[in-house]
């Protein structure tokens, strides 16, 4: 699973801190929207990629925590092997590194499942049926063991340009335009 919060507005916190009760409603409101935001960025690039039966797609949330708090999260387990990839491919997008370490290396949930999954997306995809789709799994889970797979970013690189967008319309409240 990959976390983030929607952050950005250290700058501004005093001046939320201070703000009227109506006023940091307003923030609120647009923390939601960037959260939402968020999300439908996320879920753009990610269906852009092609996936398969959209478990991945569907997981991407958005919930608030407290006031003005919201985290959007990815919430299946291999979310971070497909943003930072695997092995030799594992490649953290720009400024995530210290977060994605904890996931280099990391095992899933075993070689069977792997290959079952793998094997359904092969019927799936009409590639091969019987035997036939038994084999095409086994090789590709054996090369995706030894090589890895190459990152899709999808989560983490949405957080720069919510966050510009975030700050202009958090500036805009409390400056009352």
């Amino acid at each position: 699973m990959v976390k983030v919060n929607v952050i950005g507005l250290e700058s501004l916190k005093s001046r939320i801190d201070s703000a009227s009760k109506e006023l940091k409603t307003d923030v609120d409101a647009e923390l939601q929207a960037a959260a939402f935001n968020f999300v439908a960025l996320a879920k753009r690039d990610l269906a852009s990629q092609g996936g398969d039966r959209g478990t991945l797609l569907r997981s991407i949330t958005q919930s608030k925590e407290v006031d003005l708090s919201y985290v959007v999260s990815a919430n299946v387990f291999y979310a971070p092997f497909i943003e930072f990839g695997t092995k030799t491919k594992f490649n953290p997008y720009p400024g995530t590194e210290e977060y994605a370490s904890q996931f280099k290396g990391a095992k899933g949930s075993g070689t069977l499942k792997l290959i079952d999954a793998i094997k359904g997306w092969v019927k799936r995809k009409g590639i091969a049926k019987g035997k036939e789709a038994d084999r095409a799994a086994f090789l590709i889970a054996r090369s995706i063991y030894k090589n890895g797979i190459s990152p899709k970013p999808f989560f983490f690189k949405q957080v720069p340009i919510v966050r510009e967008k975030l700050l202009t319309n958090v500036t805009r409240v409390l400056d009352g335009i």
